[in-house]
């Protein structure tokens, strides 16, 4: 009997590009929507929570309003993570331009798909905004400022995302290092 190696197909990678800034401003609004939708909720289950909880349980060896505080205040610690988020998906999006910037024709087709994106970031930006200016979560948002700031201004936040990546993609063409970085 004769041992083979065993063979493992090559599969052909998906050029990204500029399109991903499509994926990193529904990214961001999902998770800044999420984020307020968690919080308006959490505010309003507290309260009826932590009294069925204290009436059924011996609150001598557990605090429940000490953890309930911890939970509320948890929730509110993803809004500072946000800022993080942002740096990741710009680095995911940087690199996937990086492979699509082969040809030069793509520096037009990059324009009209940044025009895109940016037109999408507002019609986003004022989704949130109709949505958190509502009665219902005008209390809610003020417990999340950073998340606020960048869906209000989440065009210029796509549109410098976008200077930032041809200016790198541009840099690595003349560098002779397009593909890698």
């Amino acid at each position: 009997m004769k041992l083979t190696p065993i063979k493992i197909p090559k599969v052909k990678r998906k050029k990204s590009g500029f399109e991903d800034m499509f994926f990193v401003m529904v990214v961001i609004f999902g998770v800044v929507l999420f984020l307020i939708i968690l919080g308006k909720v959490w505010s309003e289950i507290r309260h009826p929570l932590e009294g069925g909880l204290n009436s059924t349980v011996s609150n001598a060896d557990f605090n429940m309003t000490k953890n309930f505080d911890r939970i509320g205040s948890t929730i509110t610690l993803f809004d500072k993570l946000l800022p993080l988020l942002m740096i990741g998906l710009f680095g995911f999006v940087l690199i996937g331009a990086a492979m699509y910037m082969q040809h030069p024709i793509m520096i037009f087709v990059g324009i009209i798909i940044i025009a895109v994106a940016i037109l999408l970031a507002v019609i986003y930006s004022n989704i949130y905004h109709q949505i958190a200016d509502s009665t219902e979560f005008e209390s809610t948002t003020n417990d999340f400022p950073i998340s606020d700031k960048f869906m209000e201004f989440l065009p210029f936040v796509v549109f410098i995302m976008a200077i930032g990546i041809t200016a790198a993609v541009i840099w690595a063409k003349k560098t002779g290092s397009v593909g890698g970085l």
